[in-house]
């Protein structure tokens, strides 16, 4: 049984009993039964016996000896203590600042252990784990006051492009003069990012409002049993857009799709599936057709979903099976190239009116686009804020009426001419950290910085592919020896405990081709992301994960690229790396072996000095630098940070 949701139960339980202020050790025994040992109220036998579950024998010590309402430092102090109730470590704010709803935020973080224990129990018990994140998130709205009968969502899950989804989407929407709420993660910088309102994230000032809002409301039901995080986020995403009368309300799934957060609604108005491959294992499993199981479970019952034509065969028979076991009718979105626009102001240079590009780079975003396209032009059907025939008005053909919601028998003909706000939204839509070109002459003169977040296998491929139409622009031999006047510099690392080999080799492989220049010089910076996970945790998983598969390690081909990829759970052999404690170090080995050290690699201490190192490369500006920054959105938005001069951006 879930030791978390065990601790839990006990916990809500035990305020009703026990003083605060006194300490108690409760064993939980194999008859369901809490046993309060050693209490000192004479009550050394107390017993909870409404219990709807068995477990086997587990101790869980408090030693509260300080007031509830003291200062926080005791409780930063004690932080490391694994056994340690979630009571004992709220945050008890200064003020009602939007400064101290960020540190309050940062406190909802859940510690090594809790993490460590709920990934397993998520992935060992998913239908017990789900039931019941599912009634605790619907809990948490009923305190908010959050109506989840609302229909006028979109909903969408993946691997790769569900964000840049989202933000095509929603740009298309607003173009059409709906208000739009936009939730997605992670953040690059401030964690008002994730909500968006008509496209420019939250002030601090509304940020400041709901927060504190949403903490008076839950303390006041829960006490110190508040929701981690990232659920905090999706609430208090959910409860803006609700209070700001927002019309239609974009959410993009955190990780998965069935146990995620977002996945409360009953009945969104359409849902979204991009791109899948290899993310999350230790969560979602180890196969493509299990992780696609767990993006399927945003489907629901009469509700139109969507997804891409380049689904791997493992991946679509899932969905298409899931579609119809749920009944939830499912639709493959047309390539882009097969839409007409109307021509005169398109996102065309040509005179054969198709779309050859988007606001967005790389050609990857082509079938992002693709996809937000169809869940607009659904949404646009069902949506009961504006008459459908405004929107699709006299000067566009009336075959949209033969698209029909609850079969969602959707193709081009339909919604050709794309809609003018079609058009615009793909040419406006703007998304940092994808494929993002960022220069700043002022602070670093001949220096171009290539930001993508891309941190996953397919999306190193993707990325790699958005890199060679940089540097090979006026290279036409492809000869990857670096021009005398031109530096190219990786700064790369990559978090979550995903295996930095996956992620590299297409790149060394890509080198070694010359299909690339070789990178004059590769950084490994530290990055502080104030997670709670240990990063020795992460190298011990990945070597272990690394001698399970030795065997079994499988190649795929892309249709784009030489370069072969491989599962995140395939890489070196363990005596091929020697035990790291520094995640960096263990980060610099890998990129090591895969080069055989043929070109530099190191660790730096921080995001900061490996822009300097970049820069003093440049040598004053007298020799032309290109920086690749990715593998991490955690990396892109401390690069973007340093490069901004911390100052936050629209």
């Amino acid at each position: 049984m879930n030791k978390i949701l065990l601790k839990r139960q006990i916990l809500n339980n035990i305020s009703k009993h026990f003083k605060n202020n006194i300490p108690y050790t409760i064993t939980i025994n194999k008859s369901n039964q809490f046993i309060n040992n050693n209490c000192k109220n004479n009550n050394n036998n107390f017993y909870f016996k409404k219990l709807n579950f068995i477990t086997t024998t587990k101790t869980i010590t408090n030693n509260n000896n300080n007031n509830n309402n003291n200062n926080n430092n005791n409780n930063n102090n004690n932080n490391n203590n694994n056994n340690k109730p979630k009571s004992n470590m709220l945050y008890s704010p200064k003020d009602r600042s939007y400064e101290e709803a960020v540190n309050a935020l940062l406190s909802l973080q859940s510690n090594h252990s809790v993490i460590i224990s709920w990934t397993k129990e998520r992935r060992d018990n998913k239908e017990e784990s789900t039931k019941f994140l599912m009634e605790e998130m619907r809990n948490f709205c009923k305190t908010l006051n959050i109506d989840l009968e609302r229909e006028s969502i979109i909903h969408v899950a993946g691997t790769k492009g569900k964000g840049s989804t989202c933000a095509i989407t929603e740009s298309i929407i607003r173009e059409q003069g709906f208000s739009t709420g936009l939730f997605t993660s992670p953040h690059l910088i401030s964690p008002r990012e994730r909500i968006r309102i008509n496209g420019e994230m939250i002030s601090k000032e509304m940020f400041s409002k709901y927060f504190w809002q949403c903490w008076d409301l839950l303390i006041k039901d829960y006490q110190t049993q508040l929701p981690n995080f990232f659920r905090y986020l999706t609430l208090m995403a959910l409860k803006i857009f609700q209070d700001e009368a927002i019309q239609c309300t974009i959410l993009e799934v955190g990780v998965g799709g069935r146990m995620d957060s977002t996945n409360v609604f009953p009945k969104p108005m359409v849902t979204g599936i991009s791109a899948l491959g290899y993310d999350h294992q230790n969560l979602l499993g180890n196969t493509l057709a299990e992780i696609a199981l767990e993006k399927a479970g945003i489907m629901k019952a009469g509700i139109p979903i969507f997804t891409v034509s380049s689904q791997l065969p493992e991946a679509i028979n899932v969905l298409i099976n899931h579609s119809n076991q749920v009944k939830s009718p499912l639709s493959i979105v047309p390539s882009i190239d097969q839409y007409i626009i109307s021509g005169g102001s398109g996102n065309n240079n040509n005179n054969n009116n198709k779309i050859e590009s988007i606001g967005l780079k790389g050609t990857h975003q082509l079938e992002n686009a693709s996809l937000a396209i169809a869940l607009a032009n659904c949404w646009f059907k069902k949506q009961n804020f504006k008459d459908v025939n405004e929107i699709f008005n006299s000067d566009y053909s009336e075959n949209h009426k033969q698209y029909n919601y609850e079969t969602n028998n959707y193709n081009v003909t339909q919604f050709t001419p794309l809609l003018k706000s079609v058009e615009l939204g793909l040419k406006n839509c703007e998304w940092a950290g994808r494929a993002q070109h960022f220069t700043n002459p002022s602070h670093f003169p001949n220096m171009d910085f290539y930001l993508d977040g891309a941190h996953t296998v397919e999306s190193s491929i993707v990325m790699l592919d958005w890199w060679k139409s940089i540097v090979n622009t006026n290279n036409s031999d492809n000869n990857n020896n670096n021009n005398n006047d031109t530096i190219h510099i990786l700064i790369f690392n990559s978090t979550g405990g995903r295996n930095p080999t996956s992620f590299l080799t297409p790149i060394i492989q890509s080198i070694d081709n010359k299909e690339i220049p070789i990178f004059n010089k590769s950084i490994i910076p530290n990055i502080n992301i104030e997670k709670p996970i240990d990063k020795k945790y992460y190298i011990n998983e990945i070597i272990q994960s690394n001698q399970s598969n030795q065997s079994s390690t499988t190649t795929t081909t892309t249709t784009t690229t030489t370069t072969t990829t491989i599962p995140d759970s395939a890489a070196v052999k363990q005596t091929e790396i020697k035990e790291s404690s520094i995640w960096e170090d263990f980060v610099v080995e890998c990129y090591d072996k895969l080069s055989n050290k043929s070109h530099q690699c190191i660790a730096a201490d921080s995001i900061e000095s490996s822009i300097e190192i970049a820069k003093e490369l440049s040598e004053n500006g007298t020799k032309n630098v290109k920086v690749l920054i990715t593998g991490s959105l955690y990396l892109v938005g401390g690069v973007l940070k340093v490069l901004l001069k911390e100052k936050s951006f629209n």
